[in-house]
């Protein structure tokens, strides 16, 4: 299967949607939790999305677990657009932190050290 790169802001605001949604309903991609290094957060739905399944048009977890073809450092390159790289010494850092971390505890699943958070520009 062909993965195109999402490239309207609007697309990737879907897929953060979907993403939640495949999590509330106990999709497979909820083994996948403490895989995944960039997170992007949108504010006005106050909800997270993996660079890897928010990158790529029309994404359902479905399609993110049918195997290979998608880049991590393509999506990120693409979410530069509409995203920035938010510091630890943001005063915004910790409490998004602390909320995706309980939201990946509800999973029984852990946040990678080396995770990184991004918010809209």
């Amino acid at each position: 299967m062909m993965y195109v790169l999402v490239t309207e802001l609007d697309e990737v605001l879907d897929n953060v949607k979907q993403f939640n949604a495949d999590l509330k309903a106990g999709r497979d991609v909820n083994d996948q939790l403490s895989q995944f290094t960039h997170w992007y957060y949108i504010s006005e739905l106050d909800q997270f999305g993996p660079s890897k399944y928010v990158g790529y048009k029309n994404m359902t977890s479905n399609d993110y677990l049918r195997g290979d073809g998608k880049d991590g450092r393509d999506t990120e390159k693409v979410l530069k657009n509409w995203f920035a790289t938010l510091d630890e010494e943001d005063t915004r850092y910790t409490p998004l932190w602390v909320k995706l971390n309980d939201m990946l505890y509800e999973y029984r699943k852990s946040l990678r050290k080396n995770a990184k958070i991004h918010v809209l520009k």
